[in-house]
């Protein structure tokens, strides 16, 4: 089982116009076999709500200007073919809505789905590369986004892995993320228990 709780409340002297809200909610399930533990899964369910104060919304932080509500459940698959390859997916989808408007706010569909088809390769002792291929469909708007992302990780004994990478698509695997500019390179630091 696994939880998280964040929750904040802005409150103005300036009036309600000013203040701002956000609670995010997350709780969720990780199931790895004890006899056959190839298989790991993760399935999670996701409350996000955002109000954002007026000191976030400008030219600079396009995602912020949105109140979002959104409902996100995922579900994350990976099982290891050999020792040195493992295939995965990862399914999600975001029941949500947004509004542009603070003052009067009228809330729009903002669906989405994300896909995603992941494979690894363990290729030298301690060093191992991801490829992924990305789809995210957003029907209440009619497009559809797809791309892919590399990476390169090194291993640090058992427990850290720090890795560099690509992601071609301008979408984040994260659904709460309502901004397409995560095109780019990127650093990546994995620590386990």
């Amino acid at each position: 089982m696994l939880g998280k709780l964040n929750h904040s409340f802005s409150d103005s002297s300036l009036g309600e116009f000013y203040d701002g809200g956000y609670t995010e909610a997350v709780v969720g399930y990780a199931y790895r076999p004890v006899r056959h533990d190839r298989l790991s899964a993760l399935a999670k369910y996701t409350y996000f709500y955002n109000v954002p104060t007026t000191d976030q919304v400008g030219a600079q932080i396009a995602a912020a200007e949105f109140i979002q509500k959104s409902h996100i459940a995922a579900v994350d698959l990976t099982y290891d073919v050999t020792a040195d390859w493992s295939i995965g997916g990862k399914y999600a989808y975001r029941l949500g809505q947004v509004s542009l408007d603070r003052e009067q706010p009228e809330f729009f569909d903002n669906a989405a789905q994300l896909a995603v088809l992941r494979a690894d390769w363990r290729f030298l002792k301690g060093w191992e590369s991801l490829a992924e291929l990305r789809t995210l469909d957003l029907p209440d708007v009619g497009q559809r986004r797809s791309g892919a992302l590399l990476a390169i990780y090194r291993y640090f004994g058992k427990h850290l892995k720090v890795g560099a990478g690509y992601n071609f698509t301008d979408f984040s695997d994260d659904l709460t993320d309502l901004s397409y500019d995560h095109q780019g390179a990127f650093v990546n630091l994995i620590g386990t228990m």
